[in-house]
Parts: C-alpha cells; sequence; structure tokens
C-alpha cells in the first residue's frame, strides 16, 4: 500500500500544480477559467518547440513555458475581462465570465490546432532514469514535477503573505470595494492575478509534456478534474485546492488497487460528491449563512 501512497502524493503535485493557479483566479476574480487547459497546452508546445524543434536545453524550455503564459495571463485582462467591465459599468456576474472564458478556451484550441495541427507531439523526458525508494520506484520525470511543485507553490503562497503586490491580492480576495478604497489599483491586481494563475497553468504543462502527449485539447481533461478539486477544497481556497490535489491523487492511487484503472477518472467525482454531501463548503471552506 505505502507504493500506492508514494505514487498518489506524486500524482497529486501534479494537481496541485494546475489546480491552485484555477483556484487562485477564482478567489480574486470570481472568474471560473474555463480556458486554464488551454494555457497548460501553450506550455507544453512552447516546450515542444524549444526542446525538440530548438534543441534547447529543458530548463531553457521550460522558463520560455513560464514566461510565455504569464505574458498571456498578462494580456487577458486589459484585453478581454477589462472592457465587459466597463460596459457593464459593473462587475460582471460570474456567467458572463463563464461565457467569456468559453469563448477564450475555444479560440485558443481552434489556433493551435491551426498553428500545429492536430497531431500528438512528443517530448523527450527532461530527466531520465528511475530513483529506487525503499517500497517502490519513482521516474525523476516524476519527482521533478514533485518538487517543481513543491517550490513554485511554496513561493506562491510566500509572495502572497509577504510581498506588497502579494498582499494586495489577498487584500482584494478579501474585499475589492474597500482595497480600492484604501489605494490598491484593482486592474493591476486582477492582471497580475490572472498572469500568476496562468503562469503555473503554463509551467505545468512544460513539466508533464513529457507524460503526456501533447496535442491542442490535452489540459481539457485536466481542467475538469481540476474543477472538482477546486469545489472540493472550497472555491477559492488556495490551500483547500492544495489539500484536495493530495487526497485525490492518493485516492485515486489507492483506488486502482481495488477497481479497474479505466475507473480512475471518475474517482474524482465520487469523492467530490461524498465531501460535498457532508461539507457542502468543501474541505476548508468557510460554510455561508443566509
Amino acid at each position: 500500500m505505502a507504493e500506492f501512497v508514494v505514487q498518489g502524493v506524486v500524482l497529486g503535485g501534479l494537481y496541485a500544480l494546475f489546480a491552485v493557479g484555477l483556484s487562485l483566479i477564482f478567489g480574486v476574480l470570481d472568474v471560473i477559467n474555463v480556458a486554464h487547459g488551454e494555457f497548460f497546452a501553450v506550455g507544453g508546445y512552447l516546450v515542444f518547440v524549444a526542446v525538440v524543434v530548438g534543441s534547447l536545453p529543458p530548463a531553457v524550455g521550460i522558463a520560455a513555458s513560464a514566461a510565455g503564459a504569464f505574458l498571456l495571463g498578462l494580456a487577458v485582462y486589459p484585453l478581454l475581462l477589462a472592457p465587459l467591465r466597463r460596459r457593464l459599468g459593473r462587475r460582471p456576474q460570474g456567467p458572463l465570465y463563464l461565457v467569456l472564458t468559453l469563448g477564450l478556451s475555444t479560440f485558443m484550441q481552434s489556433s493551435l490546432l491551426a498553428l500545429a495541427g492536430g497531431e500528438y507531439r512528443q517530448v523527450p523526458p527532461h530527466v531520465r532514469g528511475i530513483a529506487e525508494l525503499a517500497f517502490t520506484t519513482v521516474s525523476y520525470q516524476r519527482l521533478l514535477v514533485l518538487g517543481a511543485a513543491a517550490g513554485l507553490l511554496g513561493g506562491l503562497f510566500a509572495f502572497l503573505r509577504f510581498h506588497r503586490q502579494g498582499l494586495a491580492v489577498r487584500a482584494v480576495a478579501q474585499n475589492p470595494e474597500a482595497a480600492q478604497a484604501m489605494g490598491i489599483h484593482l486592474p493591476r491586481v486582477f492582471a497580475l492575478t490572472l498572469a500568476l494563475g496562468v503562469g503555473l497553468a503554463g509551467v505545468g504543462g512544460a513539466l508533464m509534456a513529457p507524460l503526456v502527449n501533447v496535442y491542442p485539447a490535452v489540459g481539457f481533461p485536466l481542467t475538469i478534474k481540476a474543477f472538482a478539486i477546486t469545489i472540493l477544497g472550497g472555491m477559492g481556497n488556495l490551500a483547500g485546492a492544495l489539500l484536495a490535489s493530495l487526497v485525490m491523487g492518493v485516492v485515486e492511487s489507492l483506488a486502482v488497487m481495488v477497481i479497474p484503472s479505466q475507473w480512475q477518472n471518475l474517482i474524482a467525482f465520487a469523492v467530490m460528491i461524498g465531501v460535498l454531501l457532508v461539507r457542502p463548503q468543501g474541505l476548508l471552506g468557510r460554510a455561508v449563512v443566509r
């Protein structure tokens, strides 16, 4: 069983790198970013171009993917979300954002299909070899993803807790009107938050590219699972998303001991439904009293 737990923690680290960014965006902007998986795909394609086409070192490809996704995310708010807000004269309702990001998802996926075609692209492992632990083996590639996820998420939490801009992001998440009254520039915080969230997705795509084939819709299944993780952890709660990712990874890994592996993807939603029946606000979410 210990072997499955270790594999589950590794899997949970992969999920966390993706789901925490999605939860951050929802917590600050109240936006359900349906296009999150397309930024994951962009990260995968950028590392493919850098490493396979350009024969550059994997570190350069990962850095290029991070920078590319961050800059794309930085442009999303002023180009798409801010005009909608100005047009309405108020903060748009969640369904409007949902439709807008669904359109962005379709546009990005169609653009990737037109530019790169529908073929599966393979990226060689960034690091090769197998680590032999006391009771199991794990590829160095998976350990790289787990270590990078821990480092990036640790850096994100430290940024939100200690950096001036990070504190501004937290203030906006708690009360945007009060934060604005205190002199915080909301559009700048919204753009930074989107850039951070989709930047994590882009890095995830670059790190996980050797573990999955890269194609335009590669991020869609992960997006669906990330929604389940975000709801399970408590909408907009970063620590909850991290905890839910680890829970989901371990449960999925243990489940293959008793059920066929083709049923593994259903586990996420079975766990989510089971937990929500007991705690409707999610693992670390706050209950809302009306």
